[in-house]
C-alpha cells in the first residue's frame, strides 16, 4: 500500500530544492512523484517552468497542457504554455493564448509579452500590433505614476547649439557581433558636431569599452528604476536620447515615459511602432517602412536613403571558404535563427524545397535545437510534411567564432518569415553565404531586404513565398547557378565592403542629417 505521506515528501522535496535553485533535483522529486500518480495541477505547473528555465521547450508543452487539463483556468500555466509555444515558433497559438489572458487583465507582465511578439505573429495587422502596443505603453505609464509620482518635466531644447549632445541607451553594448550596425556609427560621428553619452543597461564589467576608438562619456545604468535611470540620464543634459534594445528589453520602455530629454528617438532594435507616445521618431530606411505605413506608428517615421542596419564587421571572424557543395556531393541549406522565428508556415517553406530539391540538406543550429526533445518536436513538423528526419542536421550551439564556422557547411541560408534575420543575416552574407528572403507584408520581414538590397545582392530578395521556394529550389537543383554562388562568395566581403551595406562613413552622416533634423524641429 503506497504510504500516503511519501507523495507530500516528495512534493516538499521538490519545493525546496526549487527555492534553493537546484532545479534538477526539483524535477528528480516531481517526477517520482507523477510517476506515483499523485501530481496535482500546481505539480505539473512547476516542472514546466523548471523544464521551460531548463531550455527543455517541448517537454515542458506536455507538463503545463496537463496541469490544464486538471485546472482549466489555471492562470500560470496557461500563460507559460503561451511562452513556451512562442519559443518553439507557434506563435500564433502562443498569441492567442496570451492575448486570451492579457485582455481580462491589466498584468504588465502579459501585456509586455503580448507586445513584444506582435510584430512576429503572421496573422496581426498593422493596426492589432498598434494597439497593443499603445495598450503596453499605457499600463507602463499608469505604472510609473504610481510608482514615482507624477512625469517630470522634460529638459526643454536649447534655441541653437553648436555642438548636440546625443546619447544612446542599451543592454547590449557588450555583444560585438550583435552591434555590428552600432559601434562604427558611434565611432564615425562627427564630434564637432555631437558630443556622444552611451548608457549601459548590461551587466556590470561585460562592456568592452575597447571597441570605442572615439571620445564619448560612458555612465552605467544596469540595476536602477526606471525613475532613478531617467534622472541619471536627464541630469546629462542630453539634446536627443535614442533607444537601441527596445523590445529586447521591455522593461525597460518605462524608462522614456520620464522624458529624459527633449527629444527621444527609437533605432536598430524597433522593427514596429513602439506603442509609446513619449518616442518623438522611429528610423527606418525606404526599404523596411513604407510611407503609406506611417500611419501605423506612434512616433513619426524617418526613413534614411541607406539601410537603418549599415554594418561594419570589427571582431574576429574566420575567412569564407569555397561553396561546400562539391565537397559534400549534395547542395546544403541552412538558418542559424533562433528557434521562435521557426514558424509553422517557415517549416512548410522550408519542406516544399526539400522535397522538390530531393537531394539537397537543411543545417539548423540555435540555442533551444541542443535540447534533443526539441529536436524531435521540429523534426515531427518536417516528417509530417514529408521530409525524412535524415535530411535535416543539428549543429550544437558553439563559441562565436567557431559557430561563424557552420556557414563553411552552408551554400546558401534560407532566411526566416515574417521575422527575418538581422544579425544573422550580416554574419552569413560576411561569411560568404548568401541570405535568401523576400519582400514581406511589414518591417520585421523587411529586414534583411534592407541588408540585402544596400549590396550587390539585391537579386536574392524575392517578391513573395512561392518565388522564395522556386528560388531555392533552382539554386540546389542548377549547375550554372551553383556557379553563381561560387563565384559570389569568392568575391564576397570585397564587394560587400564597396557597398553602401557597409559604408558606415556614409551611414553615419545619414544618421546625423537625421538628427539634426529632428532636433531642429523640436526648436522650432
Amino acid at each position: 500500500m503506497q504510504d500516503p505521506l511519501e507523495p507530500q515528501q516528495l512534493r516538499r522535496d521538490a519545493q525546496q530544492a526549487n527555492r534553493a535553485g537546484q532545479r534538477l533535483d526539483a524535477l528528480r522529486s516531481l517526477d517520482q512523484l507523477i510517476g506515483l500518480g499523485f501530481a496535482s495541477a500546481a505539480d505539473w505547473c512547476l516542472t514546466g517552468r523548471l523544464l521551460s528555465e531548463l531550455g527543455e521547450f517541448a517537454q515542458a508543452l506536455g507538463a503545463f497542457e496537463n496541469c490544464i487539463q486538471l485546472e482549466p483556468q489555471h492562470v500560470e500555466a496557461r500563460y507559460e504554455l503561451g511562452r513556451t509555444l512562442y519559443k518553439l515558433g507557434d506563435v500564433e497559438r502562443a498569441a492567442l493564448l496570451i492575448e486570451q489572458l492579457a485582455e481580462g487583465s491589466e498584468q504588465i507582465e502579459m501585456w509586455m509579452s503580448l507586445a513584444t511578439l506582435a510584430p512576429s505573429v503572421p496573422s496581426f495587422s498593422h493596426q492589432r500590433v498598434k494597439q497593443i502596443r499603445e495598450k503596453f505603453a499605457a499600463i507602463v505609464r499608469q505604472a510609473a505614476v504610481l510608482q514615482a509620482g507624477p512625469q517630470r518635466e522634460p529638459g526643454k531644447p536649447k534655441s541653437s547649439s553648436a555642438v548636440l549632445k546625443l546619447g544612446y541607451l542599451s543592454a547590449h553594448w557588450h555583444e560585438a557581433n550583435y552591434m555590428k550596425p552600432v559601434w562604427p556609427l558611434i565611432n564615425a560621428h562627427d564630434r564637432k558636431k555631437f558630443e556622444i553619452h552611451l548608457f549601459d543597461d548590461g551587466p556590470p564589467s561585460s562592456t568592452p569599452w575597447q571597441w570605442l576608438s572615439s571620445s564619448a562619456h560612458t555612465q552605467p545604468t544596469y540595476g536602477l528604476s526606471n525613475s532613478r535611470a531617467a534622472q541619471v540620464i536627464q541630469d546629462a543634459q542630453l539634446d536627443i536620447l535614442v533607444d537601441l534594445s527596445a523590445y529586447s528589453k521591455p522593461e525597460r520602455l518605462g524608462l522614456f515615459v520620464h522624458r529624459p530629454a527633449p527629444v527621444q528617438i527609437a533605432w536598430f532594435n524597433m522593427y514596429a511602432t513602439s506603442g509609446f507616445e513619449e518616442f518623438d521618431y522611429i528610423i527606418g530606411d525606404r526599404l523596411v517602412l513604407r510611407s503609406d505605413e506611417c500611419r501605423f506608428y506612434t512616433e513619426r517615421c524617418l526613413q534614411l536613403p541607406v539601410s537603418y542596419l549599415t554594418f561594419q564587421t570589427n571582431h574576429p571572424a574566420p575567412s569564407p571558404i569555397e561553396s561546400p557543395v562539391a565537397s559534400r556531393g549534395f547542395f546544403t541549406f541552412g538558418c542559424l535563427a533562433t528557434m521562435y522565428k521557426i514558424t509553422h508556415s517557415v517549416v512548410a517553406a522550408w519542406a516544399e524545397i526539400l522535397r522538390k530539391a530531393s537531394q539537397s540538406r537543411l543545417i539548423l543550429s540555435n540555442r533551444e535545437l541542443n535540447s534533443l526533445c526539441n529536436q524531435d518536436y521540429l523534426l515531427q513538423q518536417f516528417e509530417s510534411l514529408g521530409v525524412e528526419r535524415g535530411r535535416i542536421e543539428f549543429l550544437p550551439p558553439d563559441k562565436h567564432y567557431e559557430y561563424l564556422k557552420y556557414y563553411d557547411r552552408i551554400d546558401l541560408a534560407l532566411d526566416t518569415f515574417p521575422y527575418n534575420g538581422g544579425t544573422t543575416t550580416m554574419e552569413a552574407i560576411w561569411q560568404g553565404v548568401p541570405v535568401l528572403t523576400f519582400n514581406g507584408d511589414r518591417w520585421a520581414s523587411r529586414t534583411s531586404r534592407s541588408i540585402l538590397g544596400n549590396s550587390h545582392l539585391s537579386p536574392f530578395v524575392v517578391e513573395s513565398c512561392e518565388k522564395y521556394i522556386l528560388t531555392a529550389v533552382k539554386f540546389a537543383t542548377t549547375p550554372e547557378s551553383q556557379a553563381n554562388l561560387l563565384k559570389l562568395r569568392r568575391e564576397m566581403r570585397e564587394r560587400l565592403l564597396a557597398s553602401k551595406a557597409c559604408d558606415t562613413r556614409l551611414f553615419a552622416q545619414r544618421m546625423e542629417a537625421l538628427y539634426t533634423k529632428a532636433y531642429a524641429s523640436s526648436v522650432a
